[in-house]
């Protein structure tokens, strides 16, 4: 069981994928290490917009990044946490049904 101050760093953790690039983001990265351009391509928002929603990824401890050159190469600190999209996945079939969840 999570203490009380457990539980207000969970909801920080929670509050920072409650953002639809953030979640985007961390899809993403299930695949594997990205750069900033890689990702703010493939979720269709600005370069700006892409390095403010990673701050806010970095600063929850849920993603890590590290300079390649002049890239910058993000991935997901903890593999284990991406198993919330499957929890995800399956609660939004099981309320929602299978065509109403997209």
């Amino acid at each position: 069981m999570l203490t009380k101050r457990e539980l207000g760093t969970a909801a920080r953790v929670l509050h920072a994928l409650a953002h639809p690039v953030r979640l985007g983001t961390m899809q993403a990265l299930r695949a594997g290490e990205m750069t900033v351009g890689e990702l703010h391509g493939r979720l269709g928002c600005s370069q700006s917009q892409m390095s403010q929603q990673l701050k806010i990824l970095v600063d929850a401890g849920l993603v890590g990044c590290r300079r390649e050159g002049v890239s910058k190469r993000c991935f997901v600190r903890n593999p284990d946490f991406l198993k919330v999209f499957e929890c995800m996945e399956l609660h939004l079939q099981n309320v929602y049904g299978k065509e109403d969840a997209s």
